[in-house]
């Protein structure tokens, strides 16, 4: 694919990426779970209908449920009562946030080099608290999963996975947007 970018732009002709197999990790895809595809992780879990391709290897290390906000924890409890995380203010809330953050963004950089770090405020189930840290190489990610699942963070054992996630634009819900 690179030789033929090359060629294209001696030739002096604009070179663009190929386009990607159509209808793949889409509504229209009914073989692969649009859900599993853009966050690694389904509203149907094991029930599902389509099929979740878990990689043996990537560069994006998911660590489920690990970040729980004063609000989260309560809509745990109590998934139909949303108002409980009205008690705390948005303040309580971001500060919570940033002592997380400067708690465990260190311990992953002793990997390797973090790309991206991402924590999923997600109020569903299958997405609450979770962590998605993509590293420089599946190497790196590989690391990191031996000395992070299994191991205990506030209270909780980790339970760490590689994840198919590369692309975070289609990872956003479009509720919130």
């Amino acid at each position: 694919m690179l030789d033929q970018a090359e060629s294209q732009l001696e030739n002096g002709t604009t070179w663009h990426n190929p386009e990607p197999p159509e209808n793949v990790g889409t509504e229209k895809d009914r073989a692969n779970c649009p859900f599993y595809i853009k966050t690694g992780a389904c509203r149907f879990g094991d029930r599902c209908s389509r099929k979740h391709n878990y990689p043996s290897s990537s560069q994006t290390l998911l660590i489920r449920g690990m970040f729980i906000t004063f609000g989260m924890e309560q809509c745990k409890r109590d998934d139909y009562d949303t108002d409980a995380s009205l008690e705390y203010s948005e303040e309580e809330i971001y500060q919570q946030f940033l002592d997380f953050y400067e708690d465990v963004l260190p311990e992953f950089k002793n990997v390797g080099k973090v790309i991206q770090f991402k924590v999923s405020c997600n109020f569903e189930p299958h997405l609450r608290g979770n962590v998605y840290v993509q590293y420089q190489s599946e190497q790196e990610c590989q690391e990191a999963l031996a000395l992070f699942n299994g191991r205990w963070y506030a209270g909780r054992q980790l339970q760490c996975e590689f994840c198919p996630v590369t692309r975070w634009k289609t990872a956003i819900c479009g509720m919130s947007l």
